[in-house]
């Protein structure tokens, strides 16, 4: 992407542009690089000669019509309109191509990745009005409202988080007159302040959730469930079939926790409550992770995450870095240590001004061949998980899948206004 007056110009708009403006001041003898050419055909496919072709015309033409001669020739500000008018109707085949590109990948994983992210953002934002705790102890409110007092250790076990992290966060609680206990190894157990403000958090989250199903009826939400956990136990499918293959189980970094109330082995079916949406999403986004932290460590010995960075950066090569953490998710600082590292290794290569915010990010070859093994690992993957599916089941959940995510965009960008707002008036 490459920025402009209104915005982002995606590269292949920037390409034809300037090859446009080159014909049009220099004439029709005009090349593109052998390296602009690639980058094209990569992010249009098979129309990438046609578009060439369509520019290089039109620019001639406006050429011949200016009367404009030789070489070197200014390029008037009003040919970038007409350029505008030209590539706008470029625009919906190439998005087709590199959607088709993206679903080629494991899209399942990446898109559930953006959803709960988006959720989760937003009720950072939403619980902090409320009081301000961090997630891990408003996780482990939640856990002792619902299971009662438990000794640290089982606290531990059941937010999969480390011991000291919980022994932190309850000396946080503590202080706050949220929790008690009667000595240092006793149960940990809510106070009556702390009771009440877990319902009010509970209330809050089961409104939130019921918000995401907006325009969604009963009968498509029961098929949306449903094709949730044919996925779900294709996915156990996955994550069995890795582990016999590993003589070690590799940790993932997702932090999206496994539902408490399901057991795919237990054959007990998903509970279908709009105000439960997000745990079956959840746990399906967690199996899907550990399989492919197991996968792809197995065939590129590379993490989880790290692997999602560089099919990005391959997706739309060579991309800018605003861009790359855009499409990620996540903060400058994760996604900088995992680029540095990704150069470190010799998969990827950043040209540019100094500064890793100034750069634009390419695959090299070692990088495109890892590529190649994860495109190929996520198609497998994608249609191992997708196999009892049929064609309507799929689109059905698409498009179901298509409203939740745009009712948590809503959810986000209302709650980033609220914060706004409150901070304007601190």
């Amino acid at each position: 992407m490459m920025k402009g007056k209104s915005g982002e110009i995606p590269q292949w708009r920037s390409l034809l542009s300037e090859h446009a403006k080159s014909v049009y001041a220099d004439g029709a003898g005009v090349k593109t690089s052998s390296s602009d050419y690639e980058d094209l055909v990569h992010l249009m496919g098979p129309m990438a000669e046609e578009a060439l072709r369509i520019m290089e015309a039109f620019a001639s033409g406006a050429r011949s019509a200016d009367g404009v001669t030789g070489t070197g020739n200014e390029v008037p500000p009003e040919f970038d309109t007409r350029i505008a008018i030209i590539l706008n109707g470029l625009a919906p085949e190439t998005e087709t191509h590199r959607k088709g590109d993206a679903e080629a990948t494991s899209v399942i994983q990446q898109e559930l990745w953006q959803l709960l992210y988006k959720v989760r953002e937003s009720a950072e934002l939403s619980y902090a009005r409320e009081m301000e705790l961090v997630e891990l102890d408003r996780r482990i409110l939640f856990l002792l409202r619902s299971q009662g007092a438990l000794v640290p250790a089982d606290i531990s076990g059941s937010v999969g988080v480390d011991k000291a992290q919980v022994s932190r966060s309850v000396k946080r609680l503590l202080e706050l007159k949220m929790v008690e206990r009667d000595q240092i190894r006793a149960p940990v157990s809510l106070t009556r302040k702390g009771t009440n403000l877990a319902d009010r958090l509970l209330r809050l989250a089961e409104l939130r959730n019921r918000e995401l199903t907006f325009d969604i009826g009963d009968e498509e939400l029961a098929a949306f469930f449903a094709v949730i956990e044919k996925l779900l136990r294709r996915a156990v499918m996955l994550y069995e079939q890795e582990r016999s293959l590993n003589q070690n189980d590799v940790k993932s970094l997702n932090p999206f926790k496994m539902d408490p109330d399901y057991d795919p082995d237990a054959g007990s079916p998903i509970v279908i409550e709009r105000s439960r949406i997000l745990a079956p999403l959840m746990t399906l986004s967690a199996y899907i992770s550990r399989s492919g932290a197991l996968t792809f460590k197995r065939l590129t010995n590379l993490s989880n995450f790290e692997t999602w960075v560089l099919n990005e950066i391959a997706l739309d090569t060579p991309i800018d870095w605003n861009t790359l953490v855009s499409r990620l998710d996540r903060d400058h600082s994760q996604a900088g240590r995992t680029v540095s590292a990704l150069v470190e290794r010799g998969l990827v290569e950043r040209s540019g001004k100094p500064g890793r915010r100034h750069g634009r990010f390419r695959p090299t070859e070692e990088g495109q061949r890892l590529i190649e093994i994860i495109q190929e690992a996520s198609r497998q993957r994608g249609a191992f998980l997708t196999a009892p599916l049929s064609v309507p089941e799929r689109d059905q959940f698409a498009g179901t899948f298509e409203k939740v995510r745009r009712n948590a965009v809503v959810q986000l960008e209302r709650e980033r206004t609220f914060d706004e707002l409150e901070q304007g008036r601190s």
